[in-house]
């Protein structure tokens, strides 16, 4: 199954959006490591990254079941 044109787009804001986050990370930590406040940026970043996978993932399967996918053959609902 090949995934919709608008499902490419989600991925690459979400990628986008992880990427941001750990810039903000790397870069918050390198400050702190040269004396300068920046645990604004870690945090920041964190949560970011947080909430970026989390909403992904919840709206992902929000699709799925209002678009009605399927198991696909051998796959099992591990909800019962």
């Amino acid at each position: 199954m090949k995934p919709s044109p608008r499902w490419k787009i989600r991925r690459r804001l979400v990628l986008l959006s992880v990427v941001l986050g750990t810039g903000m990370i790397v870069s918050g930590a390198f400050g702190l490591f040269q004396g300068q406040f920046t645990g604004e940026l870690v945090y920041g970043g964190v949560s970011l990254i947080s909430a970026t996978l989390g909403l992904y993932t919840t709206f992902a399967t929000f699709d799925d079941k209002w678009q009605g996918v399927e198991p696909a053959e051998g796959e099992e609902n591990p909800d019962g």
